[in-house]
């Protein structure tokens, strides 16, 4: 199996986001009770109905959900009578697993086939209602999506056969059930992405032990489903 540098760039990037988010919400500290900075930290179930349209020419074909982990840092710039807008970073990474076999699953060894996505880039949330507890989301970014067979055994050892880099929006909603009331700032929460990017047609571009997506697997594009659940918190006063 060779070693390949794509996943050492993912966890490189993955760790950077948790160092600026961190470092963003310790930044903000000292001026946050007159702007309401909000960090958020979730773990998420995708859908990707173009990933399991897939026809690889190995057989197999991809699951229908997919797990992602994710987090969230926005500043307040504008407050209405109303509501208030909030501008800032959104980030996550997901991976699909599959039943496509691989030439090494074949030879008795423990090879996944999986689909990976990344996205990085700018956001906005319209948080409205009594508490300040609902949102409407959206945002702009780089996708980077990439199918590669992993070995489960040993961390850092993949065979890559596709990848792509493509830029996307998404729209969404968020519901913070943790803070009903506007003097709580912090709590868990509900949401829900709806991703919008077209990677192109999937192929194999590298071919290891054999072709497992073959000269033209299909379209792989959007709409991506997320579904969000986790822990997301403020500082200063939420007060409307």
């Amino acid at each position: 199996m060779a070693y390949s540098p794509r996943l050492d760039r993912i966890r490189f990037v993955s760790f950077l986001l948790l160092i600026a988010v961190g470092g963003a919400a310790s930044a903000q500290e000292a001026t946050a009770a007159e702007r309401g900075s909000r960090f958020e930290l979730w773990l998420g179930a995708t859908s990707w109905p173009a990933l399991g349209d897939l026809q690889p020419v190995a057989m197999g074909s991809f699951d229908d959900i997919g797990f992602g982990i994710g987090a969230a840092f926005h500043i307040p710039v504008r407050k209405f009578e109303s509501s208030e807008l909030l501008l800032g970073i959104d980030a996550f990474i997901s991976a699909t697993d599959s039943s496509i076999a691989t030439a090494s699953n074949i030879q008795g060894l423990r090879d996944e086939l999986l689909a990976r996505h990344m996205f990085i880039g700018a956001s906005a949330k319209w948080r409205f209602g009594a508490a300040r507890n609902l949102s409407l989301d959206a945002g702009l970014g780089l996708n980077l999506a990439d199918i590669a067979t992993v070995e489960s055994r040993y961390v850092g050892i993949e065979n890559e056969s596709w990848e792509t880099t493509r830029l996307g929006a998404f729209v969404g909603a968020t519901w913070d059930v943790g803070m009903s009331r506007p003097e709580k700032n912090r709590g868990f929460f509900l949401g829900f992405e709806v991703h919008f990017v077209d990677f192109g047609n999937v192929r194999d571009e590298d071919v290891f032990f054999g072709p497992l997506l073959g000269t033209n697997a299909g379209k792989l594009d959007g709409p991506i489903y997320m579904m969000q659940i986790g822990y997301s918190g403020g500082f200063g006063s939420r007060k409307p």
